[in-house]
Formats: C-alpha cells, structure tokens, sequence
C-alpha cells in the first residue's frame, strides 16, 4: 500500500491551523466516501480512485479554502465574543462604579443619621426634643382656649339676641287680665272736727 501524502500537502508546517483544518474536512470526505459503499468497506481500486482524486492540485485548493471560510468564521465568533465579553466587563465596570459611588452616598448618609442619634443622646438633643413638646403643648391649650371662649361668647350674643327679640313683642290683652281699679276710703274724722262750726254759716 502506498503511502499517501495528502497530509503534507495540505499543511506548509506543523503549526499550519489551516492545513490541520483542511486534513479534517478531507478526513470527513473520506468517512463519507466508506459509509457510501455496501457494508462500508471499498475495494483496493475504488479506494486508489478515491486517492488521486483527493491529491489533485483542483482538490487541494478546495480542502484550503474550506479550512480558510471555517477559520475566518471561527474568528468572527471569537471575535463576536471577545466584543460581548469586553462590552459586559465595561458595563459591568460602569455599574460597579455607580454601585460605589451609591454605596459611599448611602454611607454618608448614614454618617449623618448616626450623627443625628448621637446628638440627641446628648442633654443638648434631650433640650431640643423637651422644647419642642412645651411648644406644641402650648400651641394645643391655647387652640383649645379659644375655642372655649369662643363658645362662651356665642352662647352670650345668642342670650342677648333673644332677650331684644322677646322685648320687641306687643303684649296681648287677651291673655293678660287688667288689674282691678282700688276706690280709696275717706279718712276718719276726729270728734273734734265735727263739733267745729263752720264758719261761712249764717
């Protein structure tokens, strides 16, 4: 059986990525050239046959130009990839920075209410907080202080109003009787002014 240098011709050197591509895909051709015979066993002839065509300048070109499209497709998905990856890792980069700075915001925040807490742990604080119950305290008497004279003074306009509106009524004779005329009596006279003589007689 000769030796067949199909393998040499097809790759420049070892490191050839095209060539080990181009071997592969003519490896494939020769699997399906056995699975299409009976039992998948060609003769020494066909087998012959199949050689010459594969060492063919015409079929060499063909091996390597197919190797060349599925290295240059590989390279556009790796490139394709490499492009996702490096947008990931910078979108990635740009949102943990915004996390930062969020988380330092939200730190300084926090500074601050800590700050707050602690303030009014002090007498200073204990002051502030009394004061401003004295004041809304002092704010509700006097809401409902007035609110209570202000009743009074309507209960008294209201007393006043009625009184000048009953003053204001005529009096009806009907239902009030009029009182009994009282006749006065002659004084008694004393004896001694009854003996008296007029002095206008005869």
């Amino acid at each position: 059986m000769a030796y067949n240098t199909i393998y040499e011709k097809l790759t420049a050197d070892p490191n050839d990525m095209v060539g080990a591509l181009a071997y592969i895909i003519y490896k494939k051709q020769k699997v399906e050239f056995y699975k299409g015979h009976a039992g998948g066993v060609p003769n020494q002839s066909e087998l012959d046959a199949f050689h010459a065509i594969a060492l063919l300048p015409t079929s060499i070109d063909s091996y390597r130009s197919q190797a060349e499209a599925l290295t240059q497709a590989f390279l556009a998905v790796a490139l394709d990839d490499l492009v996702d990856r490096t947008e990931n890792e910078t979108r990635q980069s740009v949102l943990f920075k915004e996390l930062g700075n969020v988380s330092t915001a939200l730190q300084g925040q926090l500074g601050n209410i800590i700050g707050n807490l602690d303030a009014k742990r002090t007498w200073v604080g204990w002051a502030r907080d009394i004061s401003g119950n004295i004041v809304v305290n002092l704010l509700t008497i006097v809401i409902i202080g007035a609110i209570v004279i202000g009743s009074n003074v309507m209960n008294e306009l209201q007393q006043l109003a009625e009184a000048k509106v009953g003053a204001s009524k005529p009096m009806n004779s009907s239902t009030t009787p009029a009182a009994p005329a009282i006749q006065a009596k002659p004084a008694p006279q004393s004896p001694g002014a009854a003996q008296q003589p007029d002095k206008d007689a005869g």
